[in-house]
This record gives structure tokens, sequence and C-alpha cells, in this order.
């Protein structure tokens, strides 16, 4: 059932989900260069349900020479946690890989597992290279038979290195991963430490429709594990995909978030009172047009879909209400709403860090210097992004060009991909961010933990 929420916002509300579309202003203009930006918000108000989606998940290993120094004890201290975390219905699978893949645990019920983790754990030793894909392969068939049966199948994979053995391609894996994904398996990366490849772990989670997180040293692996863990366990909504309606199909999402065709994306899974959200912009003159030619009056009708924890499809819509078409002078005089401006900074702010990782991979310091200056600039009133940018001044002064690629890689992933709070704030600071749910934290500095 539609209701509106203020004037220039739409919504639907109903099983605990609740979607706002907001334009940055509440009116169109037909003037050069201008643009109608809109924010969809996708609420999950409430408690956690509480029948709780189960869990079958495949945390795949890399084992190869590289997990030396501590990386694969802290890897294994992560796999016991995940094991003592999850509920006794929930299934579990172990794979570690080198040059070869070995399934350590099969699938497995977590009341069985729990007896047999540390038997497991301890013959696990670093090995080889580095057959990244065959590991993440042996997860993945480890969870399809599972899909369709009402849970939720997720393979969450970890390396400090580079693939160099099998298929290494990152077009050719993303594929496959996006494929498993549209069946029923997603998938999480957890990079580790400085020689990993951000470029493929981070391109496999978005086609996989999971998360990427990384960690600087095997002290830092721990919180990544527990945003994952966390986000899981406090799931109401999951198979999250948005399709758009208009009359004009010029409309550009903003946000990378991975395509199914024909106008539609996958979004995030959603936690328990917290919104996946994204931003959609279109040419004013096409939006006028297409608020002309709509039959209701309306420029964007948006769909969405997701299963609940039961398993069960839900179908939602809302639409941009009819807005009034005024000159550029009251234009330029109109209020713009707050949220969604932050909003539209944020992504604009990943898109600048990826043009500053691109100029650090070709050492052009210089341009690098100038462009983070240009994010300092956009995000002059946003705390959460300044302090992202000190961090990144500081990697750029040292000329840490590995540490910069990698915080550059994950701090535009999560602004343009986050889950958020449904009442966050623009106000920002380490210690309220700490006492935060993991999985809904705002950091800084990616790969450290938030007390480090």
């Amino acid at each position: 059932m539609a209701k509106t929420i203020p004037q220039t916002t739409t919504g639907s509300h109903t099983q605990g989900l609740t979607l706002q579309i907001t334009p940055l202003k509440a009116a169109l203009c037909d003037a050069p260069g201008l643009k109608l930006d809109v924010l969809l918000r996708v609420q999950a108000l409430g408690d956690t349900p509480t029948q709780r989606t189960p869990l079958s998940i495949a945390l795949v290993i890399d084992r190869s020479g590289s997990m030396a120094d501590g990386k694969l004890e802290a890897a294994k201290d992560c796999a016991r946690d995940l094991v003592n975390r999850l509920d006794l219905q929930d299934e579990v699978s172990v794979v570690v890989y080198d040059d070869k893949v070995q399934v350590a645990l099969p699938l497995t019920l977590v009341s069985k597992a729990r007896q047999s983790i540390e038997a497991v754990l301890a013959c696990i030793d670093c090995g080889g290279s580095t057959d990244l894909h065959g590991g993440w392969l042996a997860g993945a068939q480890q969870l399809a038979p599972r899909t369709g049966q009402g849970r939720m199948c997720r393979v969450i994979l970890l390396s400090d290195g580079q693939a160099n053995h099998g298929i290494t391609s990152e077009d050719e894996i993303s594929q496959q991963v996006r494929l498993l994904a549209d069946s029923g398996v997603t998938t999480t990366t957890v990079g580790i430490g400085s020689g990993f490849n951000e470029s493929l772990m981070t391109a496999m989670a978005v086609a996989g429709q999971g998360n990427a997180h990384y960690g600087d040293r095997a002290q830092d692996l721990a919180e990544p594990f527990d945003a994952e863990l966390g986000l899981l366990a406090h799931l109401a909504w999951r198979d999250v995909k948005v399709q758009i309606g208009s009359a004009t199909s010029r409309w550009e999402l903003l946000n990378d978030y991975a395509s199914t065709g024909n106008g539609q994306w996958s979004l995030p899974s959603i936690p328990a009172n917290a919104e996946a959200w994204a931003c959609f912009s279109v040419r004013m003159s096409s939006a006028i047009s297409a608020q002309t030619r709509s039959r209701q009056g309306m420029a964007l009708h948006v769909t969405v879909t997701a299963r609940d924890a039961q398993g069960q499809e839900h179908r939602f819509t809302a639409s941009l209400p009819a807005l009034p078409t005024v000159d550029a002078a009251a234009w330029a005089q109109m209020p713009a709403e707050e949220l969604v401006a932050r909003r539209l900074v944020e992504l604009e702010s990943a898109r600048l860090q990826r043009n500053v990782r691109q100029a650090v991979q070709r050492r052009d310091w210089r341009e690098a210097e100038k462009l983070l200056r240009q994010v300092k600039a956009l995000a002059a009133e946003h705390p959460w992004i300044q302090g992202t940018v000190e961090q990144l001044e500081e990697l750029l002064r040292r000329r840490d060009h590995e540490r910069m690629e990698k915080e550059l890689a994950y701090a535009s992933f999560n602004m343009s991909r986050r889950v958020a709070e449904v009442d966050e704030l623009a106000s920002f600071s380490a210690a309220s961010e700490s006492a935060k749910p993991a999985y809904l934290r705002r950091k800084s500095l990616q790969g450290r933990g938030s007390s480090t």
C-alpha cells in the first residue's frame, strides 16, 4: 500500500520493509546542465526476525606459503569464532587452497562441526601457490545443492595473495561468481595484508552480491569477520533487487551495484533496523518529458523484490510524485534535502577515489594529490569523508602505494554500497562508530580494526 512520507517522498510499507523516494530538490527546472537526483531508501524497520534465516556458509581459506607469519593462525581463529557463533540449525564447510584445493570439512551441521573443528584446523598448514578460483569454486559447490531451500548460502573467501594458479582472469572469475550469485550462492571476500589483489577481491564481491572486507594485519582480521557474521545473524531481507520504470530510459544508477539486466540491480542484503540505498540521476529535460508523458504524472516508478527470513518473496512499489516546474532563480533558492545531498557526496567521493587509485597505480603523485584535494573540498561538511582523506593524505606523504591502493579500493567500495542505520546522523566520531555493530560502522581507515 503506497503512502506519502512528506510531499516530495513516496513509499510503501509492508511486512517490515519501507521504500522511500526523495529528490534532492522538490521541483523540476528546465535549465541547461541540471539533473534530477533522487535517493531510494529500502528500510528494514524493527527488530531482527525471531525466526532467523538459516545459514549455509563455506569458509574458503588461502593456505599458500605467504599465509605464514601469523596470517593463517588468524584465519583459523576466525574459523573457530564462526563455528561458535553460528546457530545449531546452520551449516558450515571449510575449504583450503594453495595450488591444490582440499575440502577440509564438508558442509556439516554446526552442532557436529563444533565437535570436529579443532581437529580440522590442526591439519591445515601453509603450502604452495594460489589457486584462488579453484578454492572459491569448491566452496560454492559445497553450497549449490542447498539453494532454493530457504537458506542463505554464502561463500566467505579469504586470501592474502595474487591468483597465480588455475583460472586467474578477473573477468572470467567474476562472471562465474555472478552466475552462482544469480543461482543463490553469494560471495563475500576478505583480503589480508598488502599483497592480495584488491581489484579482483572487490570485483568478486560486487558480482557475488556480497561484501568486501580487508585486514591490514593479522590482528585486524577479526573485525571483518565480526561484520560479516553480525550482518548475517541480524538479516531481515535478502535477494533484494530494484527495478525502475519511467517514460525515459535515460536514468542512471550512481551506486556500484551489479546489474541483472533490463533496468534491474541487486542491492545488499538488509539487516534489521538498517537500510540499503541507491541514487538515480537523469537530465532535467528527460525528467520533465517523462513526467509529462506518464499517465500517472510521475517521472520514476520503483519496484523492489526481496525475500524475508522465511525465504518468501515479497514485492514493493513506490513512485516519485509529480513535481512542479520552476525557473532557474526559484530552483537556486530551493533548499536541498540534507540526506540526499550527503549520499550524493559519498558517491561522488567514491568516484573520485577510484580516480585517485588509478593515479597512484601510475605513481602519478601530483595527480593523486590534486584529486584528493577535490575530495576534501567536496566533503568539507562531511566529517567521515574528511577523516578518510586525512588517512589517505598520510599514506600519500609516505608514498605507500600498496596500502593506499587498498584503502582507496575499499573506501570507494563501501561508500558506494554500504548498508546504513535508518536514523544515521551526519556527525561522525571514531568512538560513536565503535559502539555500533561492526556491519554498520563508517571507518576512516578500512584495513584497521576500529580500536586501533
